[in-house]
């Protein structure tokens, strides 16, 4: 069992990290070559594998971390890379490098990911020609990511969702997800960079670049060894993991809202499912017992076998040197250092295949190898060995006899211990030999059941054929009366043709149902010029007389006026100009606008809110738990964990103010 390698970058200071702090002081200081600690925030030590500075380069990581992950999966282990850390601290320079395609082995800047494709391709060459070519390698390369909890391939042009299945074989796998064979580094950074333009970035006020998704590139490497003796195949298969997380965030520095918002949310959420496993893990680990909950996040899940399971795993802790970021730095060391205490059950996934006489013949060498040693010839063995131990005490005394009888007892015990798993190895190779022996079986059944299906279905089809020829036979019988019908189907063809030619020579009915409307409008607009002037007339008395003649002499210019009479040609259109249609639309426009404005600021208001009352429920636990805590080294552990755990600045100073007085009730106590 080994525990989970880790290793800590610092990157250099950027530009608005020094306009921010006004400092060029390190918030990490370093206590020794691999143990840093931060001083502004009070923190322990941290010790890690390995320590790089401002000034570790890349090839440096890819010495520490890069080159003994491709070594362990030349060997058959499975193996994980974490890149961890606050958006920004460079974790994507570290995995990917700072260009966006593959310049070859001079850039200095190239990432750990092409370093790896560089150096693993190289050991495969290095293998085949020191087998001679009995070993062939092949490697398949998936890329996806990971965004607000849903699966994307990155190398599918339509960006398809996958989903998360377990098998009993296969483990954990990605179903449906694209497979592509890489035969040199060149053709897999390819793959590696297609499905980068795909992965979801965008800008932050921390990173112009900022992930808003979790990628992971996986690499299987397959091995297929020819033994000469036997005929037999040794099949080796690792999984190579190269995970690029996305950053931590906080809002208020990050100043993101609406999707954004949501982005960061999702991204935290998931990260803080990695630190509720990671704690479990270490809990069980201390021997405590405890249920690691893989399922909550699609990223826990998929990588279930990278925490405490079947690979070698190595997290890269990402972390930036400047002072306004030392909170986000400590939990980010203080995350690492959980992991690092996390034991892997890393094994070599190897198989043997062959067919079942060659395992048989296997099977019966290992019987009589240990019937040899079990029998008179391993008598005759250790008789032996024990006169060489009296030759040799007879020259050397009894102490060198002893030695030596104790040696060939050994030897004997530990051949007959490999010749035991050898023997146990190829039965259970003979029993799924002939479990797929079986299934052969079954296929073969099945496929006799689909033949006889397919003979019935053809036996059906003939008669249905005989059928139709006698049906046919029929119809020519019957000749004159089909003739007959079919001058008749040609004359109403005929028909039908006229009636599509005089129906396209009537005119257009768009244009009449306009006209008609437009003369509707007309007609009642004079019928209601009519009936004012009929009201008009029949009180003349309501108003006076100068009045009454100046509405009749205008109600007669309206009758009589040239734009009112029917056919004339400036009718007033009823259908509204653009313009109106226009402004409506740049209003609906801004409604909407205004619509998303408001939907962003609620969601950023109830982000608040959540976190606000996620800090207060904190305080609460934690003031309950001091309440109950039996020591004062219990104590002090909740005050730290429940200060790590809240955000707000409010919340902080309520949680000190209770600390503090906590503390100096116990003080008072003792």
């Amino acid at each position: 069992m080994d525990n989970i390698q880790v290793f800590m970058r610092i990157r250099p200071l950027s530009e608005d990290e020094y306009r921010r702090d006004r400092t060029t002081e390190s918030a990490v200081r370093f206590v020794s070559e691999n143990t840093v600690s931060i001083p502004t925030q009070r923190t322990e030590n941290f010790t890690f594998d390995f320590v790089g500075n401002e000034s570790c380069t890349q090839h440096d990581v890819f010495d520490a971390v890069g080159k003994r992950a491709v070594e362990r999966c030349m060997q058959g282990y499975n193996g994980t890379i974490f890149a961890y850390g606050q958006t920004g601290s460079g974790k994507t320079f570290t995995m990917q490098g700072a260009r966006d395609e593959f310049t070859g082995p001079d850039d200095e800047l190239r990432g750990l990911i092409p370093r790896c494709f560089e150096y693993l391709f190289d050991r495969i060459a290095q293998e085949e020609r020191r087998s001679g070519g009995n070993v062939k390698y092949l490697c398949k390369a998936s890329y996806i990511e990971i965004y607000n909890e849903t699966i994307y391939d990155l190398l599918d042009p339509m960006m398809r969702t996958c989903v998360i299945r377990e098998d009993i074989k296969k483990g954990i796998f990605v179903d449906g997800v694209t497979e592509e064979t890489v035969l040199d580094p060149t053709e897999a950074y390819s793959v590696f960079m297609r499905g980068t333009h795909s992965r979801h970035v965008s800008a932050t006020s921390m990173n112009r670049e900022s992930s808003r998704s979790h990628s992971v590139l996986m690499l299987m490497i397959q091995s297929m060894t020819q033994t000469d003796t036997d005929g037999l195949t040794e099949i080796r298969e690792s999984m190579f993991n190269l995970v690029d997380l996305a950053g931590s965030e906080r809002q208020k520095l990050a100043n993101t809202s609406g999707l954004r918002l949501k982005e960061a949310a999702n991204i935290n959420k998931s990260l803080s499912t990695l630190g509720n496993v990671i704690n479990s893990l270490v809990d069980i680990g201390n021997g405590k017992s405890r249920h690691v909950n893989y399922r909550d996040s699609k990223l826990t899940f998929l990588l279930r076998d990278s925490l405490g399971g079947n690979s070698v795993t190595f997290i890269i802790a990402n972390v930036s040197p400047a002072l306004c970021n030392d909170a986000e730095t400590a939990s980010t060391l203080r995350f690492a250092q959980r992991a690092k205490m996390i034991r892997n059950k890393a094994v070599v996934n190897h198989d043997m295949q062959g067919n079942v006489p060659q395992l048989q013949a296997e099977i019966q060498r290992l019987k009589q190898q240990i019937d040899q040693l079990r029998g008179p010839a391993g008598n005759a063995a250790i008789s032996t060995a024990a006169q060489q131990a009296s030759t040799i005490s007879s020259l050397a005394g009894p102490r060198a006899a002893a030695a030596a009888a104790a040696a060939s007892v050994v030897i004997s015990s530990r051949e007959h211990q490999l010749t035991e798993f050898m023997l146990v190895l190829a039965m259970r190779k003979l029993g799924e030999s002939e479990r797929q022996k079986s299934r052969y079986a079954e296929i073969i059944f099945e496929l006799k059941d689909k033949v006889d299906r397919t003979r019935r279905q053809m036996l059906q089809q003939q008669l249905l054929l005989k059928l139709y020829k006698c049906q046919l036979s029929d119809m020519r019988a019957k000749a004159p009366e089909t003739q007959l019908l079919s001058a008749e189907n040609n004359a109403l063809r005929e028909e039908v043709s006229a009636l599509q030619q005089a129906l396209s020579a009537q005119p257009d009915y768009t244009e009449l149902l306009i006209e008609n409307m437009q003369l509707s409008e007309e007609l009642d607009y004079l019928h209601s010029a009519a009936g004012l002037l009929d009201a008009q007339q029949k009180r003349p008395l309501e108003m006076p007389a100068d009045a009454q003649e100046e509405a009749q002499k205008l109600l007669a210019d309206l009758v009589t006026s040239k734009s009112l009479v029917i056919g004339a040609d400036n009718v007033p259109p009823i259908i509204p100009d653009d313009s109106v249609y226009v402004g409506l639309e740049e209003q609906l426009k801004r409604t909407q606008h205004d619509i998303d404005d408001l939907e962003m600021q609620r969601d950023k208001l109830e982000f608040q809110i959540n976190s606000i009352e996620e800090d207060w429920d904190y305080v609460r636990n934690g003031t309950h738990q001091l309440a109950n805590a039996s020591s004062v080294e219990n104590a002090a552990e909740i005050i730290e964990n429940t200060m790590d755990s809240i955000v707000g600045d409010q919340a902080r100073q309520t949680w000190k103010a209770i600390s503090s007085i906590h503390a100096s009730r116990q003080a008072q106590l003792h």
